[in-house]
């Protein structure tokens, strides 16, 4: 099976030396992971706790995967820039225009070597979505786990997410369709403050039964929320 995407195995020298750099001041993150270990190929959703989030997975999250991502990132300067400037920090963050130009100006140079360190998978708002879809069996029959972040942070990033885009859902199908099983599911989520990741039971698509896929959404974003609540609740505090 030919696939049209194929994220770097081996460490891009501009993003190994982002990492080096940015481990100087990021504190290890702690992962737990609950229902048995990680197979491979999994389907992982996940929150993106704002902008660091999805580093912090490719980082710390101990199984090798492609991200889902906006194709602005993977695009041209401009591109890159009026994506940082007007969406990440001034329409997500609530940034003033001024900081906000200031900091895509310079990241924007940047960016394009984090994103492709990061295997970031495009995706987009149009019919191009099919196409991302696609890739995304593709790799998953490859072995290849895809993370995924549903939520709708058009409102900012929140510790709880409200909603969540049925875009997995689709992934799902046409793996189930292509492959004559189920792919794994399991939801994830990154608690900033307390530095920890935690993994949810896997699940599947059989165990929605006939639902629509905006409820498939719906039930894996009370699974993520749920990680959520447990976390605050210091289920999974080191023991001192």
């Amino acid at each position: 099976m030919r696939i049209e995407y194929e994220p770097p195995r081996k460490k891009q020298p501009v993003y190994a030396c982002f990492k080096a750099l940015l481990r100087i001041f990021v504190r290890k993150v702690r992962t737990v992971t609950l229902g048995g270990e990680l197979s491979e190929p999994c389907l992982y959703l996940a929150n993106h706790a704002n902008k660091m989030g999805p580093m912090i997975y490719s980082m710390f999250f101990p199984v090798y995967h492609v991200n889902w991502g906006a194709s602005q990132m993977l695009g041209n300067y401009r591109e890159r820039y009026r994506y940082l400037r007007d969406i990440l920090y001034i329409k997500k963050n609530g940034t003033g225009r001024a900081m906000a130009s200031f900091r895509a100006f310079f990241e924007a140079f940047f960016s394009q070597f984090v994103y492709r360190g990061m295997k970031l998978l495009p995706t987009y708002t149009d019919g191009r979505l099919a196409r991302t879809v696609k890739k995304s069996v593709e790799l998953l029959g490859a072995d290849i786990s895809l993370m995924i972040f549903p939520e709708n942070s058009d409102e900012g990033y929140k510790d709880e997410l409200t909603d969540f885009f049925p875009g997995f859902v689709l992934v799902a199908k046409g793996y189930k369709k292509a492959q004559g099983k189920d792919i794994p599911m399991r939801p994830v989520y990154y608690h900033k403050k307390k530095r920890l990741i935690v993994v949810g039971e896997e699940c599947f698509l059989s165990d929605f039964g006939a639902a629509k896929k905006e409820e498939v959404a719906e039930a894996m974003r009370f699974k993520v929320n749920a990680l959520y609540h447990r976390i605050e609740a210091g289920e999974f505090d080191e023991k001192k």
